[in-house]
């Protein structure tokens, strides 16, 4: 017989999204593997069972096809056709054979040579947003910096132009809504569409534009590889650069801001001003700590076990890595930020097939504009509460998060 949850059993409880790791180590604890009403799926918490479930085959990545396909009426499948198409063509929501034909696009993109060639990019627009703080006392990290940085660079990298950022922000605003879990928002899949259309045939012109003039970018690299394999479409071009602008500064923002606000809840912050050789080390053990996924969808292919309990083929499962990034199975004083942890396993990005192309892009920009912040301010602080999104797999500060700089 399970204990009583001390909190009540709704991923979206105030109180467990400000500090969801109390709960997290009960689930641990007592269900690891946890049937939860209210979501109706598993939540898996342990770390050997999330990592086994983020490498199982039997665990499916394509949670889209069933939720279009099951409650949808035939009328609302037609009407959402193209945000199905979309989803459809992302890595992250399908599986082999399919996953492994449209990841290879992403291949010469997010290689960690190509990524090195980008340091210089994200260094000019670092020194231009902290060259904006000069003379305050107070910013706000998420609209000053946290948004700006990524923004400004994969839009640099996919070779849109800048004056266009605040289109790219509320498309993939809208899209986040529907893929994390978001509330407060009932038409949500009306809006994710919507946005959908117009993010397409923004990204269709940019297209049309490099047929005639192909460039050093992104978008220009993928057109190459399209040209050059017939199985892959200019509709998986643009697909594919939807994803990088949505992923590559949504994630992105939600790392800096949780990042800079652990070290400095947890005062490591002047430790790491004065020890800058941790940078990395202290970026892993903030994306262990407090990262910007809190778990990631799967559905059972067919009737499995998971930590000794059955579950049911089609039923859906969280894998959660931010419960399993605190397991003292796996981490000595898991409670503990210690940016000099090493090795650091976590699971922040995922693993195995799907583990996050973005990944190298996402460590350099936080990397770099973490060093600079640091050595410009040693003794910066928290000037506002940390407040998080109501969202289910996502862990995102809300704006504003108020910085003193001296």
């Amino acid at each position: 017989m399970q204990l009583a949850i001390s909190v009540d059993d709704d991923l979206l409880d105030p109180q467990l999204l400000a500090d969801p790791y109390p709960y997290y180590r009960e689930l641990r604890e007592e269900r690891p593997v946890h049937y939860n009403e209210r979501w109706r799926g598993w939540v898996v918490s342990r770390y050997a069972d999330v990592y086994a479930g983020l490498h199982d085959s039997r665990m499916l990545a394509d949670t889209v096809t069933p939720y279009f396909r099951d409650p949808m009426s035939a009328e609302d499948r037609e009407r959402f056709a193209l945000t199905y198409e979309v989803l459809n063509s992302w890595p992250v929501f399908v599986d082999p054979p399919k996953h492994t034909t449209l990841r290879k696009i992403f291949a010469r993109s997010f290689t960690p040579k190509t990524v090195q060639t980008m340091r210089g990019i994200v260094q000019t627009f670092v020194h231009e947003f902290l060259d904006g703080w000069k003379g305050k006392h107070e910013v706000d990290l998420i609209n000053d910096f946290g948004y700006l940085l990524p923004a400004n660079v994969i839009a640099t990298i996919i070779g849109a132009p800048r004056a266009d950022l605040d289109r790219f922000h509320h498309w993939s605003w809208e899209l986040n809504e529907l893929l994390h879990g978001g509330v407060g928002t009932p038409d949500r899949m009306e809006r994710a569409q919507k946005s959908i259309v117009e993010f397409k045939a923004y990204l269709a012109r940019l297209y049309q534009e490099r047929l005639k003039e192909p460039r050093d970018d992104m978008m220009s690299w993928l057109m190459e590889v399209q040209r050059g394999d017939s199985s892959l479409t200019p509709d998986d071009v643009l697909y594919s650069c939807m994803l990088i602008l949505n992923a590559g500064h949504e994630t992105t923002q939600i790392m800096i801001g949780n990042t800079v606000a652990a070290l400095l809840q947890n005062d490591q912050w002047q430790r790491l001003a004065a020890e800058p050789q941790l940078i990395k080390t202290a970026i892993e053990e903030c994306l262990r700590f407090n990262g910007p996924m809190k778990g990631t969808m799967r559905a059972a292919a067919e009737d499995l076990t998971i930590g000794g309990v059955d579950v049911k083929k089609g039923d859906r499962v969280l894998l959660l890595m931010a419960a399993a990034n605190r397991d003292p199975a796996q981490f000595a004083d898991p409670e503990r930020l210690d940016i000099a942890r090493n090795p650091n396993p976590h699971l922040a990005f995922g693993h195995g097939i799907h583990f996050c192309l973005g990944a190298p892009l996402a460590r350099l920009e936080v990397e770099i504009g973490l060093a600079e912040m640091a050595r410009r301010y040693p003794n910066l602080a928290l000037a506002s509460p940390v407040k998080y999104q109501p969202r289910i797999l996502s862990r995102a500060i809300d704006s504003p998060l108020m910085l003193r700089l001296d």
